[in-house]
């Protein structure tokens, strides 16, 4: 427990970097700052949150579920360690200049290590496999997904100097790795955490219910890829495989949880717990509604025109969903402590920033004038959803620290 405790800190000291880096883009929006280059501290806010928080955070959770000896081994500790700092690497690098030299240098090295860790997690013990089939079939897809999206940073450069970013290819190759990233990896290892904790209460499935839940997520997931092409206007039979894709999901998704429901009281969630995991449940839900109007023509045109559309949802899986999934999984395993109060913070900003970004690509949409202040507003709400954060991560620090003394 002490060796996952104190990588989880490290996660969570990343997740308040990366919103320090969101509060200072959002209050550069509101008030220019002189010689911002507001496109570079994005790209570095933005590899951050994926591969210095949600990737490491899942991974982490994913090695304590299935091969908890490995947190242990010096091995595991230089790859995450190597894997932070080029993180760092990456906050560093992109403010400085954007997607150039050190930044892809920085990026390559850290997709180099996610190898390792796959290779690793192909190595899991028989016995582990018997004892949660579910939960390491899903681990397994979300690990394939996670190399699948892999492709892209090591296209991007050449399409980039071959192409140039004005190219539909360069937008399609983004696309692609965050498609797999967020649809993918961190999807289906969501669901693996939460196969867990019913397997490991003693639930147990049959080969055939496992085989076809995964079936149906994972043509979900690499069917779900052509949403994210429907702004180049392709031949509508690729907008009916787009809306199959999320039928795909939405059944998968639709199955297990009617079947994990039964067995929800041998989890023994309080009322803080079951609170938490109704918001992942009600954000699902919600992803996959919009998964299903963007399938639409009309809808994915103008989710790519709107930007703020765009960027609502995605701050609503990746902060509505997948980080207050990670923070709740940790505290079910007492990894780190969770203040209701202090979550509550977070969430309300995120809430306030998330509704203000939507209404404002809704006022886009509907032709009417945004009020001035809008920009102000989501700081504002930004602000308070970094009190949140930074609450939680303060709180969280004291708790490990205070954990790792009395051990001593």
């Amino acid at each position: 427990m002490k060796h996952i405790r104190g990588y989880w800190l490290v996660a969570l000291i990343f997740w308040w970097v990366i919103a320090t880096y969101g509060l200072l883009v959002r209050g550069h929006l509101a008030w220019p700052i002189d010689g911002f280059r507001y496109e570079y501290w994005l790209h570095a806010h933005s590899h951050a949150a994926f591969l210095g928080w949600l990737h490491a955070g899942f991974m982490l959770l994913l090695t304590y579920a299935l091969m908890p000896e490995r947190l242990g081994r010096k091995s595991f500790r230089r790859l995450f360690v190597f894997s932070q700092a080029m993180v760092a690497g990456m906050l560093i690098s992109f403010p400085l200049q954007g997607y150039k030299g050190f930044s892809i240098a920085f990026l390559s090295l850290f997709l180099l290590g996610t190898y390792v860790w796959a290779f690793w997690f192909g190595k899991i013990p028989r016995e582990t496999r018997r004892r949660f089939p579910l939960t390491f079939r899903l681990g397994r897809s979300a690990v394939w997904m996670m190399l699948l999206s892999g492709i892209a940073p090591w296209t991007l450069g050449p399409v980039m100097v071959m192409l140039g970013k004005k190219s539909i290819w360069y937008n399609l190759d983004i696309y692609f790795y965050l498609h797999f990233q967020y649809n993918g990896w961190f999807f289906l290892s969501l669901l693996a955490l939460v196969a867990y904790l019913f397997e490991a209460k003693g639930m147990r499935f049959t080969g055939k219910f496992i085989l076809r839940i995964n079936r149906l997520l994972l043509c979900g997931v690499l069917i779900g890829y052509l949403t994210n092409t429907l702004w180049t206007k392709p031949p509508l039979w690729v907008n009916f495989l787009a809306m199959l894709s999320v039928f795909c999901e939405a059944s998968g998704l639709w199955l297990l949880f009617r079947k994990l429901y039964g067995g929800l009281k041998t989890l023994h969630f309080n009322s803080f717990q079951k609170q938490l995991f109704h918001i992942i449940l009600f954000g699902l839900a919600l992803k996959v509604i919009f998964q299903f109007t963007a399938s639409c023509p009309y809808f994915a045109e103008l989710a790519y025109r709107i930007r703020d559309l765009l960027i609502g949802y995605l701050h609503w899986v990746f902060l509505g969903i997948y980080s207050v999934f990670l923070l709740w999984w940790a505290g079910l395993q007492n990894i780190a402590r969770l203040r209701p109060l202090f979550f509550r913070i977070f969430f309300a900003g995120f809430v306030w920033m998330d509704v203000l970004i939507f209404a404002r690509g809704f006022l886009i949409w509907w032709k009417i004038t945004i009020p001035q202040a809008m920009p102000a507003w989501i700081f504002w709400a930004t602000a308070l959803m970094f009190t949140g954060i930074s609450l939680i991560v303060y709180d969280a620090t004291r708790s490990i620290l205070r954990n790792s003394h009395q051990n001593l």
